[in-house]
């Protein structure tokens, strides 16, 4: 797959987790051929998280679109909201946390991108 590709969140289906909470993988390798890096949506319902994981070999970036929340690791407590970016390196363990009575709507990165997220997978 070569040249630019262009995806749509409404013509990508949805993952549906448990705590509530929705991602959408829209760049990865099964996507659209990317190679180094993927990149999605993730939507966690009021009172819903992320639970705590980690990324043994990926540095993952989150910027947050709406909501209220928090990012937490071992050492820190952070407030995300609207206009928040944090980059989380390879190894740390973490969790976000809806803490507001609305979506709380983030963008993800990871590079590389997590072995799901090829083809092979």
């Amino acid at each position: 797959m070569k040249g630019v590709k262009v995806i749509n969140i409404k013509d990508v289906e949805g993952i549906r987790r448990d705590p509530p909470r929705t991602s959408w993988i829209l760049v990865s390798e099964k996507t659209c051929g990317a190679q180094n890096l993927a990149m999605g949506v993730n939507e966690t319902d009021p009172g819903g998280m992320v639970p705590e994981h980690k990324h043994d070999d990926e540095e993952e970036v989150m910027f947050f679109i709406s909501g209220k929340g928090k990012f937490i690791t071992k050492d820190q407590e952070i407030d995300v909201g609207p206009g928040i970016c944090i980059y989380n390196p390879p190894g740390e363990m973490h969790k976000i946390v809806n803490t507001g009575d609305e979506v709380l709507k983030f963008v993800w990165i990871y590079s590389p991108q997590l072995k799901s997220h090829r083809k092979d997978q």
